[in-house]
């Protein structure tokens, strides 16, 4: 009978390693966290246990480790290859990995995606054998960098090991972002930006943790969520920056920092609005009035805006009420009616264009 073991408050299966019912406890877990441009693991962060699949540990020898994994349907595996130098015996401790200088080897693959050259190191926090030199019980944390180029795969690996996974801090963005990649400003002075760090976990997988945020902008916070007011960026490339640092307060270690830039633009254009005409009102001889208002949530200094009827004209706005009035039109020189449209459009300071039109019956 499979042994179940509870850990991280989520139950996981230890399944039986090479061929024989597995006694020993712990979980059996992967999870590895993939930055942007790395070609094994695709910018991913993903988690297997033993729910997911079935997990393998081989002992090639007292030097060389391979461990498997295997989804149902074979949806996923990957295999993580971790030797010392010089044939020397594994066991805890840190090792510096580098196929070409001849050093420690590590090797981990995803769904066939694999390197050669691989650049990078190794902890081995736990490694229990029994009497035959099998290993039983493996904890290890990696980083590995594919042809040593700077894109890592961070990975820790457990093999019927109570030896915690601690996943990175990671704070997320409560706020949509806008066309520019950043928070829409909401004012003049910026918008109130909101981040959290709601999914980290302790030691056990609760949530006794102590935070500490703090922001560019001088705001600090000691909660698991925080927000602060970051002014407008008027240059993307120098945004506000979010520090948070995490603190285990099952055991009293510190776990992890975390930092995201954060920038907040105008991406929204003026509203308008067209008081007089309304769409389809009858107008007789040169008596049109155009009655517009137009508003900027940002921008409090539009003072102008183009009339478009048959040509562009510039017409005047009171950027304290957002207001203008004018009559647009000269007397018709034909008979009958003609179907009119007048076109209102406003630019603001970040370059965000916004226009209305109304359409009208004008007679002689």
């Amino acid at each position: 009978m499979h042994k179940v073991t509870q850990l991280l408050r989520s139950t996981l299966c230890v399944f039986a390693f090479a061929g024989s019912m597995s006694a020993f406890a712990g979980q059996n877990v992967l999870y590895y966290q993939s930055q942007p441009d790395d070609f094994v693991g695709q910018g991913a962060e993903a988690t297997f246990t033993g729910t997911d699949g079935t997990f393998n540990l081989r002992t090639a020898s007292s030097s060389f480790l391979e461990a498997t994994f295997v989804a149902p349907g074979f949806v996923h595996h990957w295999t993580l290859d971790i030797a010392a130098a010089n044939n020397a015996v594994l066991q805890v401790g840190s090792y510096e990995a580098n196929d070409l200088l001849g050093l420690a080897r590590l090797s981990f693959s995803v769904d066939s995606r694999g390197c050669a050259n691989v650049v990078g190191r190794f902890d081995v926090l736990e490694i229990v054998r029994d009497g035959n030199g099998t290993v039983t019980q493996l904890a290890v944390n990696f980083e590995q960098h594919c042809q040593g180029l700077a894109p890592a795969l961070f990975g820790q690996f457990r093999f019927n090991s109570d030896v915690p996974v601690i996943k990175k801090a990671k704070i997320n963005l409560e706020n949509p972002l806008n066309a520019r990649g950043c928070v829409e400003a909401s004012s003049p002075a910026g918008a109130l930006v909101s981040v959290n760090a709601n999914d980290a976990v302790d030691a056990t997988g609760g949530t006794s943790l102590a935070f500490n945020w703090s922001s560019s902008t001088g705001a600090v916070g000691t909660a698991s969520a925080f927000s602060f007011n970051a002014p407008l960026t008027t240059d993307p490339a120098n945004p506000v920056t979010v520090t948070l640092s995490i603190t285990d307060l099952t055991n009293n270690i510190f776990r992890y920092t975390a930092t995201r830039s954060v920038c907040v633009s105008d991406g929204t254009g003026p509203v308008i609005v067209i008081n007089a005409p309304v769409p389809g009102q009858n107008v007789f001889g040169d008596t049109l009035i155009l009655d517009v208002t137009i508003k900027d949530a940002v921008d409090k200094t539009i003072t102008q805006h183009e009339v478009l009827v048959g040509q562009v004209y510039l017409s005047p706005l009171n950027p304290s009420t957002g207001h203008g009035r004018q009559n647009v039109l000269a007397k018709p020189q034909a008979n009958g009616s003609v179907a009119l449209t007048i076109t209102v459009r406003a630019t603001d300071a970040s370059g965000n264009t916004s226009q209305q039109s109304v359409t009208v019956t004008q007679f002689p």
